[in-house]
């Protein structure tokens, strides 16, 4: 073979070679390139950047490692918890910078972290969320490991011109007392903090008894679903009917002699399930937001309400309004003008006979739409009032741009108003706010004559609970309102009956 032949052979092998190293080389860089791709992708999933805490992928690799070692030695085990942050959180979250929100994440990780032994393990797992696994903890060295941890959660987070403070609800579920696998435990834990935070409770334990009562709702999700979806708005009345509770409007307290100068009532829905009777409203409303069947069944209670309203205002001329409550979801949604519109004209009530009750919350999740709805509902004529006032992250800077008619002391800072100073306080306060902003003013939950009193002295003139009348249907509400005609505007705060 010539040379030039075995020349040219060799030369093209030896470029072979040459591009097999180069192909090579280039799927090093590319290994390479991928492999720092997913290294940076597994940080940014496995680290909540707000906290820079693990995330919920971490939480699971980290959990599954734990009962594996738990289950190969001989230590008690661990206890789970789920700390949420409140309500307040998200009102928060709504009305301030969000670069503030992200510190105020970053800080309450830090105070539990703080809290935190060596070993014990905390992750952030979604944004109000975060994990926590103590190790060996359990009994009293939990609870009081719980004291310290919702103490230091409770101090407010100091920014230039604002504090603020937020609530937590934690639940609790023992490794392996509770169950053995990681499902299994972070449900029960979830079941706990969600038992926590609708009873307003600092922290619940799992038992067996709150998933029964999870699978309860469950039921009863299903059965409000039912009924509202198979029923227009000509027929819910089958199931659903509404009381009237009493508010008292005074003039003078002279003695025991209450001067009684209008009554109004709120008005209440209430649930009777064709099987289990009179199902709580605290049980059905919440059900009721979460499906979105809130909006058919308000639809319903606006109609049903002023119809009676009417009624009540023919045979009781003692009566001077009534109160409607508007979710939050019903609160913003697009229709809620046309429907209260459409349903005064159809009874023939006069706006200012009307009076729309909104919460806390269901102004501060969006105080900007919220200002518009108020401004179209005093607009209409109807009444404003603010209902659990004090309750949630109230600011005056926002407070003041709402056409607000009336706040509403809530219950909490009235029961105990005769012994607490701290209730004293806090309601002496909100009647000065009531005062400055020239608002009507009501206490609920008014159950003892001392408290009437009190308030009275403080300079609230409005109170509504069970010292007066429990709900009442509308017959009873009209007899009511006529006996307190018949003793010539006034009640007898010794002798109510």
């Amino acid at each position: 073979m010539p040379a030039s032949i075995l020349d040219s052979s060799f030369d093209s092998r030896i470029a072979v070679r040459r591009d097999d190293v180069s192909e090579l080389a280039h799927l090093h860089a590319e290994n390479h390139r991928l492999a720092e791709r997913v290294d940076e992708l597994e940080r940014r999933i496995s680290l909540q950047p707000q906290s820079g805490l693990p995330t919920h992928f971490r939480l699971e690799v980290e959990l599954d490692s734990l009962i594996e070692k738990c289950r190969e030695s001989t230590e008690s085990g661990f206890t789970l918890l789920i700390l949420q942050l409140g309500e307040d959180f998200q009102a928060v979250r709504k009305t301030i910078k969000g670069h503030l929100t992200e510190w105020i994440l970053y800080q309450t990780g830090a105070r539990i972290a703080a809290q935190l032994r060596e070993g014990d393990l905390l992750f952030h797992t979604r944004e109000n969320e975060f994990v926590i696994l103590l190790l060996g903890m359990k009994g009293e060295p939990l609870a009081q490991f719980l004291r310290d941890l919702v103490s230091r959660l409770s101090e407010p987070h100091v920014f230039s011109g604002l504090s603020i403070s937020l609530t937590a609800s934690v639940g609790g579920a023992y490794w392996p007392e509770h169950g053995l696998e990681r499902s299994r435990l972070l449900q029960y834990a979830d079941i706990a903090a969600a038992t926590s935070r609708e009873r307003g409770k600092a922290f619940t334990l799992f038992r067996p008894a709150l998933q029964s009562e999870a699978a309860e709702k469950v039921e009863l999700r299903s059965a409000i679903v039912k009924a509202i979806e198979r029923n227009n708005q000509e027929t819910l009345g089958d199931q659903f009917f509404i009381v009237f509770q009493p508010k008292i409007f005074a003039s003078a307290l002279d003695g025991d002699l209450l001067k009684v100068e209008t009554i109004e009532a709120e008005i209440l829905i209430r649930w009777r399930h064709p099987e289990r009777g009179v199902i709580r409203p605290d049980l059905f409303i919440p059900l009721a937001e979460e499906t979105g069947l809130i909006l058919p069944l308000g639809k319903w209670l606006i109609y049903e309400s002023t119809r009676r309203l009417a009624s009540c205002l023919r045979e009781a001329p003692a009566c001077t309004g009534m109160s409607i409550n508007l979710s939050a979801r019903q609160f913003h949604s697009d229709d809620a003008i046309e429907v209260l519109t459409a349903a005064m004209a159809r009874s023939g009530v006069r706006a200012d006979k009307l009076t729309v009750e909104v919460t806390e919350t269901g102004l501060f999740d969006d105080p900007e739409n919220a200002a518009r709805m108020l401004s179209r509902f005093k607009d209409l004529g109807l009444r404003i009032s603010l209902d659990d006032f004090g309750t949630g992250y109230s600011s005056l800077s926002h407070l003041h741009r709402f056409p607000l008619s009336e706040i509403k002391i809530d219950r909490q800072f009235v029961e105990h108003l005769a012994t607490s100073r701290e209730d004293q306080v806090i309601v002496r306060s909100l009647v000065a706010i009531a005062k400055g902003m020239d608002l009507s003013l009501v206490a609920e939950g008014v159950e003892e004559a001392d408290a009437i009193r009190i308030l009275w002295d403080m300079g609230c003139t409005g109170f509504q609970g069970y010292h007066f009348a429990k709900p009442l249907s509308e017959e009873d509400f009209i007899s009511f309102c006529k006996r307190i005609t018949d003793r010539g505007m006034t009640w007898d705060l010794g002798n109510p009956g």
